[in-house]
C-alpha cells in the first residue's frame, strides 16, 4: 500500500525524467514541442564575503542576487520552417525584418496518464545559441540523426505545479 506525501492526495515518489513536454508561449507547432533532452535548469544565490571587523579569521556571506543558468534544449534537426526555428533565427540572424520579441518556455513533467505533475515557467527566454550535431557518412541507428541544440537565456523561473 502506497503512503500519501505530505504534498498532497498522491501518494509521494520520486519522479522520472522521461515523460515531458515543452512549449513556448505564441508557437503552436506541435513538432516543435518535441524534444530529446532539457539540461541547464539552475539557480544559485549569489554571495558578498565581508570581512569581519576587528577578526582578521571571519567572513560573513550575505546574500545578493538570484542567478540562472542557460536553458539548454536538444532535439533531433528539423527543417528551417519551424516556428521554432524561424523564431531562433531571427535572433542570431539580426532578421529585423520581423518583430523580436521574447517567449515564455513551459516545461512539463507527465505522470504515466501524460498530466502534468510539475510544469515550470521560464520568463522572457531568447536564443542565444543553436548548436548543428556533427555529419558522419558511418553512423548507424540513433547516432544517424543529425542533432540541434538550442540554448535560451531567461529572465527568472517561476514553478507552476508542483
Amino acid at each position: 500500500m502506497a503512503t500519501k506525501g505530505t504534498f498532497g492526495e498522491e501518494p509521494y515518489y520520486p519522479m522520472v525524467g522521461f515523460y515531458f513536454t515543452i512549449s513556448f508561449s505564441k508557437i503552436s507547432n506541435k513538432v516543435d514541442s518535441k524534444f530529446k533532452e532539457v539540461s541547464g535548469i539552475e539557480m544559485k544565490l549569489a554571495t558578498n564575503n565581508i570581512k569581519e571587523g576587528g577578526d582578521n579569521g571571519n567572513e560573513i556571506a550575505l546574500p545578493e542576487r538570484t542567478t540562472f543558468s542557460d536553458l539548454v534544449l536538444t532535439r533531433g534537426l528539423l527543417k528551417s520552417n519551424s516556428q521554432l526555428t524561424q523564431w531562433c533565427y531571427s535572433w542570431l540572424l539580426n532578421d529585423y525584418s520581423k518583430k523580436i520579441e521574447r517567449k515564455d518556455v513551459y516545461l512539463k513533467l507527465l505522470n504515466e496518464q501524460g498530466t502534468a505533475i510539475m510544469v515550470w515557467q521560464f520568463i522572457e527566454a531568447y536564443p542565444i545559441g543553436i548548436k548543428i550535431g556533427g555529419f558522419n557518412s558511418m553512423a548507424t541507428g540513433d547516432s544517424a540523426i543529425i542533432v540541434e541544440t538550442i540554448t535560451l537565456k531567461y529572465s527568472n523561473i517561476k514553478i507552476l505545479k508542483g
